[in-house]
């Protein structure tokens, strides 16, 4: 709203000096506080944006990961299977080599006949032979199958970490966002606050200079009219005395006697 010079008096306007002077202040203060406000809504702005992106790192790489350790995981079960099966196979065939071996030496110590005993005893090597073969398979495969248990017990734990890793992630993700969306709206108001504050500032700014140069001027004029008042009282002055001087000089030279011609 313009200022109306033409009806105050100075001393309205040192008031109205004052005044402005208070709502800068004021003004002043706003602008700090609503600059604050923005500062850190901003802040938190881009701590927010700064988390979410790191988070959606994090999480596409955890995922990532829970893949590879299916993967992996799957791969040990299937071994785990099959080393399952060679064994199983194995002991199969362990115990028909120890029905053959028994069978041999059951041939061989009833059997008369060299030929007969001769073949048993063939028999009975081989499969002795082979009973060892199938004994060292078989505690390889048994070896093999612990190992990929065990194997298979730290996947397990290792699912179950980048799961929860995960879920957590996951369940966090929502907040961030929220506060993301709820920092950003209120960068957005508060920057318009601080336009409305900095308008203000400079508004109260403008109007304390018109005031203040309207002061000076009115300041100006009464000292102007002051000094011309104190000078007009002076020449009133020094201008009394020299009345009086002359009066007495005409007095006197009336007085004086008048010189006898000769």
């Amino acid at each position: 709203m313009p200022i109306v010079f033409g009806v105050l008096s100075l001393t309205s306007l040192e008031k109205l000096a004052e005044k402005l002077k208070q709502q800068k202040i004021e003004a002043s203060k706003l602008r700090r506080k609503n600059e604050r406000e923005l500062k850190e809504a901003i802040t938190i702005s881009r701590r927010s944006s700064s988390g979410l992106k790191r988070l959606q790192k994090h999480l596409e790489h955890d995922k990532e990961q829970l893949t590879d350790i299916n993967v992996e995981f799957n791969q040990i079960l299937s071994r785990k299977e099959s080393l399952e099966r060679l064994a199983k196979t194995a002991q199969e065939r362990l115990v028909k080599e120890n029905e053959a071996k028994d069978q041999a030496e059951i041939d061989l110590a009833n059997s008369d006949n060299e030929d007969i005993k001769s073949n048993a005893q063939y028999r009975l090597d081989i499969a002795n032979e082979k009973i060892r073969e199938l004994e060292s398979e078989i505690q390889i495969r048994e070896k093999a199958v612990q190992k990929a248990e065990k194997e298979i017990i730290e996947y397990k734990k290792s699912q179950s970490s980048t799961s929860q890793k995960i879920q957590k992630e996951t369940k966090s993700k929502p907040a961030l966002i929220s506060q993301l969306r709820e920092s950003t709206s209120d960068s957005a108001k508060l920057k318009k606050k601080l336009e409305s504050s900095e308008k203000q500032v400079d508004r109260t700014n403008v109007a304390l200079a018109k005031v203040t140069a309207k002061l000076e001027e009115l300041m100006a004029k009464k000292r102007k009219a002051a000094a011309k008042k104190a000078a007009t009282k002076r020449k009133s002055k020094k201008r009394t005395p020299k009345r009086k001087i002359a009066k007495k000089s005409k007095h006197k030279v009336s007085k004086k006697p008048k010189k006898s011609s000769r």
